[in-house]
């Protein structure tokens, strides 16, 4: 059996509290069903649960059907492995009754000084209608931003909270194609 070559996605892992990550944890195979109703509320209490130990400081977090994305600065108790750890093993039980399990891995990207946690934060609302999941003028349910003052982009959102359509097709930040 040929060995899984991962180690290489932990060989340059740095972990610095205050540090803003782009996170993305993919379902095993990429299977679909972490949008079930029960399945995608576990997923945002365990986010919610993190943030309320000051372990993260979400920006914006979604999940999709097949893998979630989560923007947050990391707090000073837990490294950014161990964040990640806790909320897939916490998560476990709720994947289970939907018959998935989590990847082994995560992807993630640790936002540098000329970065925007605000191109970031567009990149996760965006992600579900660029997938083509829900037409421009609905709302997708499993998008959580605790602090809507964060994310500047949210006041150029249609009254309805939807996003202008041009957005969908031509709002994709550079280098962001990771995770999908």
């Amino acid at each position: 059996m040929p060995s899984r070559r991962t180690s290489a996605l932990h060989a340059h892992r740095w972990s610095q509290p205050g540090t803003t990550y782009f996170v993305t944890c993919c379902t095993q195979n990429r299977r679909s069903g972490l949008t079930n109703p029960v399945v995608a509320g576990v997923l945002r209490t365990l986010v919610v649960n993190l943030d309320s130990s000051h372990d993260t400081a979400t920006i914006a977090f979604t999940v999709m059907p097949d893998h979630m994305h989560w923007l947050f600065a990391l707090g000073p108790r837990l490294s950014l492995g161990r964040v990640i750890a806790r909320w897939k093993v916490q998560s476990r039980s709720a994947l289970a009754g939907a018959g998935l399990v989590w990847q082994r891995d995560f992807y993630e990207h640790s936002l540098r000084s000329e970065e925007s946690p605000e191109e970031y934060g567009l990149y996760v609302f965006l992600n579900p209608y660029r997938a083509g999941l829900l037409p421009a003028m609905a709302q997708w349910p499993h998008w959580y931003v605790p602090h809507l003052e964060a994310l500047g982009f949210i006041g150029q959102l249609n009254p309805d909270g939807t996003p202008p359509r041009e957005w969908i097709a031509n709002r994709i930040p550079e280098g962001l194609a990771v995770g999908e």
